[in-house]
């Protein structure tokens, strides 16, 4: 069968091929217990030159951990409100409604026209639960698309997008999920600014064949409600903590473990009402 190109993959895009590389490494393993087969299939469909995304590396272990601790908090989202919502906000080549699909929640999967076409080329089933939109998180009218047609409750997603925006950027889009969706929560990825410079030898983004710049994140996830009033801080969970001893001396050598446990982390919030 013919590959298909990913030449629509620009920038920060280009980023979607690592994570959906080391979900496809930890399905194929016999040891890991995870199995994503769709992952697998678009794997297998896209032309790239898989063999420069270094298979042991430390961003291999926190992608498999940034995957198992999504899957869960969705999950716990689709256990409480199964008919809820999910929008998964710079989508990337994600395959989470595939393994967690309960046949009731809706799921939106949104990023720029270049990942949504590439995903149409990979023929991905769509239905009126499974919804792709092609739209920029900072524009304003998938807001009003969602909000037509969402149900009680909704979960955004933002797995690793928003490294790659500025803190303004952040300011602006906060503020409107606030506004438009009291009472909602959030999962999202962040990074220490800090630690940007320590890890970028660890990071496989440098990799990408354009510039791609990780821009902000939050020295301590609390900090998150200061970029709006209405975010409201839940918990935060660090990719690496408890992780430390396992890493490669090298980086044990440049990170504590204090620093580590910052290094990567996921968030969630909630937008009062």
């Amino acid at each position: 069968m013919q590959q298909i190109q990913s030449d629509d993959l620009q920038g920060v895009s280009e980023t979607l091929l690592i994570p959906l590389h080391f979900r496809v490494q930890a399905s194929k393993s016999d040891s890991s217990g995870f199995k994503d087969e769709m992952a697998e299939r678009f794997h297998d469909a896209i032309a790239y030159d898989w063999g420069k995304l270094d298979p042991a590396s430390i961003q291999s272990r926190m992608m498999a951990v940034r995957t198992a601790v999504f899957d869960v908090q969705v999950g716990n989202f689709l256990e409480k409100t199964p008919d809820g919502m999910v929008v998964n906000l710079g989508a990337g080549l994600d395959t989470r409604f595939h393994r967690l699909n309960n046949n009731r929640a809706e799921w939106i999967e949104l990023d720029l026209p270049g990942v949504i076409r590439l995903r149409q080329k990979l023929h991905e089933p769509e239905s009126e639960r499974h919804r792709l939109i092609a739209a920029s998180i900072l524009d304003e009218d998938w807001i009003a698309q969602i909000k037509r047609h969402a149900p009680r409750w909704v979960l955004f997603v933002a797995e690793g997008v928003l490294l790659y925006f500025t803190e303004d950027e952040h300011r602006k889009i906060f503020a409107s999920l606030a506004a438009n969706f009291p009472g909602q929560e959030m999962l999202f990825q962040t990074i220490a600014p800090s630690l940007y410079q320590a890890l970028a030898q660890y990071s496989h983004v440098s990799k990408m064949s354009g510039k791609v710049e990780v821009k902000w994140g939050l020295e301590d996830s609390a900090q998150v409600s200061a970029l709006h009033s209405k975010v409201q801080f839940l918990r935060e969970f660090p990719l690496l903590e408890g992780r430390y001893d396992d890493l490669p001396e090298s980086f044990r050598q440049n990170m504590s473990p204090a620093m580590a446990k910052k290094v990567a982390k996921i968030v969630h919030v909630r937008f009062l009402e």
